[in-house]
């Protein structure tokens, strides 16, 4: 018997393993590709265990329920569904004495049990309302052995310690390892992060920004434009108010910017108080006037310098279109020169010469 227990836990363990590998490799997977082989580990894992019986006193049980469980409280149901049903068909098919309870208390109602009540989970450490979970689970798997097996009552009573525990038991080996996994990934990610930001504004900082441009150009053959963006007498800042305000205000900053990102625009911090916007996906008219519409917040956003005291900042811009025929570095050098021309015509403007036929600069209440 205890062979058998550990051949589950073994089972399960692997399956675990798998998974994980599988998520090393989820970014270089075609998405339906993913979801296939997730589907084929979890639906082998349960299958796995049909094969290896673990009997108590002459009746025999698994652990099935548990890599179910687990995918339908850490996964979604468009992953479990699959899955059960898969099982489900393949329990069928093998028949014998206990298929239809086997199928509907054993997988059926413990994985739809999770789902519901599951179904918006958000990973927490606790541990109490798992334990419950299996409980109730433990319990709608194996009560009806009171009411369809022969002398079910007699044989509930003399497996149900071990029952219990051994599922209780496999899913807390399995829970660890899931926990430990989820700790690494989260410390993986804040170590990427702090890789990949700057510090001050948490934007991505210089490096991740070139990347991050360099492969959107090379996915599309979209126009892809990129500003620089400069603030307007920040040293007369920092001699004025002090170089901790000079920071809070270029972190506020850093945070409008944050607003206007998405799939197609990308904001890093350049270095000092300079800044680099990259839009794809878009025209010239629109690009202007995105850049316009981020220029106007800073313009109108009070900057606390401390309770009693705020100030207001303006940023000079200058916008570049990333051709095909040019390198990224050229195409910065170009919107820089259009930062160093909006900055010559008093500041608070943004300028786009030779972006488009027509040139374009627009002054609003220059400082």
């Amino acid at each position: 018997m205890l062979q058998s227990i550990l051949s589950n836990l073994s089972i399960i363990l692997l399956t675990h393993l798998i998974i994980q590998s599988l998520k090393n490799y989820k970014k270089r997977l075609p998405n339906k590709l993913y979801i296939l082989l997730l589907v084929i580990t979890f639906s082998t894992s349960v299958i796995s265990m049909f094969y290896l019986p673990i009997e108590f006193e002459g009746y025999r049980v698994d652990l099935r329920m548990i890599p179910l469980i687990f995918l339908a409280y850490f996964g979604n149901w468009r992953l479990t569904l699959p899955v059960l049903l898969i099982v489900s068909v393949w329990r069928g098919l093998l028949g014998g004495v206990g298929t239809t309870p086997g199928i509907l208390f054993g997988m059926i109602c413990p994985t739809l049990l999770t789902l519901a009540v599951y179904k918006n989970n958000k990973f927490s450490n606790s541990y109490l309302d798992k334990i419950v979970l299996l409980t109730a689970c433990w319990f709608i798997s194996d009560i009806p052995i009171v009411f369809i097996v022969p002398n079910g009552l007699t044989i509930f009573k003399s497996i149900f310690i071990l029952r219990y525990t051994s599922l209780i038991g496999a899913a807390s080996v399995l829970y660890y390892f899931v926990l430990m996994e989820r700790k690494q990934c989260n410390l993986n990610n804040q170590l990427e992060f702090i890789a990949w930001h700057d510090s001050l504004t948490k934007l991505l900082n210089r490096n991740k920004f070139f990347e991050i441009v360099e492969e959107n150009r090379k996915a599309t053959n979209e126009n892809h434009y990129l500003a620089m963006v400069d603030l307007d007498y920040f040293k007369n800042l920092n001699d004025t108010y002090g170089h901790v305000a000079g920071d809070q205000i270029l972190s506020e900053i850093g945070s409008i910017f944050k607003n206007y990102e998405n799939d197609y625009v990308k904001v890093g911090r350049y270095g000092g108080e300079e800044f680099i916007i990259y839009q794809g996906h878009t025209n010239f008219e629109q690009a202007v006037r995105y850049i316009d519409a981020i220029q106007q917040e800073i313009r109108t956003t009070p900057f606390y310098i401390d309770e009693n005291l705020t100030t207001y900042v303006t940023v000079s811009i200058g916008i570049a279109e990333l051709k095909k025929d040019i390198t990224l570095q050229e195409a910065v050098k170009r919107a820089d020169q259009n930062l160093y021309i909006a900055k010559q015509k008093g500041r608070d403007q943004i300028e786009a010469s030779e972006v488009h036929t027509k040139r374009i600069s627009t002054t609003v209440g220059a400082e």
